[in-house]
């Protein structure tokens, strides 16, 4: 063999050993990631000019996942350094929690009641399955490949990239080969996009103990219950619910009032993510 070919076969071996690291090195960096997400999302459907935007974090360790908002992530951060975290959303169709362990094929959503506080989880089995069609872009500087897929009710579009080698994305979306940069359903009103991709500081999902698992028709039957009477529990357990008097103390509130008013903010942001367990209040 000539030294030529020698020389020739070092530096393939040489450039495939350096492409073998760097593709384990970018792998082993995505599965300790914390990606920040941006929802655009329409609470009521029949508005389509009215939207809200919310942040969102989704934190990767060692194939597990939690989706979660930023005040959620920041509470959870807390309760497991004080104990005492910062409070929930009152509607958990936009709290969006979600728990992911890829290597065991769980997925979880999680919500709290919204007035007793208690934790309770559905386990979600839907398969997805995905189109990948040849449509390409750049998004946030990286190359992205289109895919399409059915999940909740709603048909949705996806831009993934290789080049972060993580079959992840916002809420229950994974099973790509690359990370989800963005995703939003056929109607666009949720609208999920990348703005930020760093390592995961401090090696920590920060994730909080228990709930209840549950069904979708008992998830279902909590928020009926919740939309009917929204302080039945506080009154079950003798308990007042007060505001500021606007001197300096605390009054009871008018329950027949705030009930009026809690069931007209239900009814304007019925849009749940999964469209088919809606619930018609």
């Amino acid at each position: 063999m000539s030294a030529i070919l020698i020389r020739i076969i070092l530096f393939l071996l040489h450039k495939m050993i350096f492409l073998m690291l760097l593709i384990f090195s970018l792998t082993l960096s995505a599965q300790t990631s914390s990606i920040s997400y941006e929802l655009i999302y329409k609470p009521n459907p029949t508005q389509k000019d009215k939207i809200k935007k919310q942040n969102y974090k989704l934190d990767i360790l060692d194939g597990k996942s939690i989706f979660r908002t930023e005040m959620r992530r920041s509470s959870d951060s807390l309760i497991k350094k004080t104990g005492f975290g910062t409070g929930y959303n009152t509607n958990p169709n936009y709290e969006f929690y979600f728990v992911k362990d890829i290597y065991n094929n769980v997925f979880e959503k999680h919500f709290v009641s919204p007035m007793s506080r208690d934790k309770f989880f559905i386990k979600i089995k839907d398969q997805l399955n995905w189109k990948i069609l040849p449509e390409t872009a750049v998004i946030a500087n990286f190359n992205c490949q289109k895919a399409e897929v059915g999940y909740g009710g709603r048909n949705w579009s996806a831009w993934f990239t290789k080049e972060i080698p993580i079959s992840e994305g916002p809420y229950y979306f994974h099973g790509l080969p690359g990370l989800i940069l963005q995703i939003q359903d056929e109607q666009e009103d949720f609208v999920f996009k990348a703005t930020e991709i760093k390592d995961l500081a401090n090696n920590s999902l920060y994730e909080t103990a228990g709930g209840k698992q549950i069904t979708w028709s008992q998830f279902n039957k909590i928020l009926q219950d919740y939309f009917d009477s929204p302080y039945n529990f506080a009154k079950a357990k003798g308990m007042k619910v007060v505001k500021d008097s606007g001197n300096g103390g605390t009054m009871e509130i008018d329950y027949r009032t705030r009930t009026k008013e809690t069931q007209e903010m239900l009814l304007e942001n019925n849009n749940p993510i999964e469209l088919n367990h809606k619930i018609e209040y």
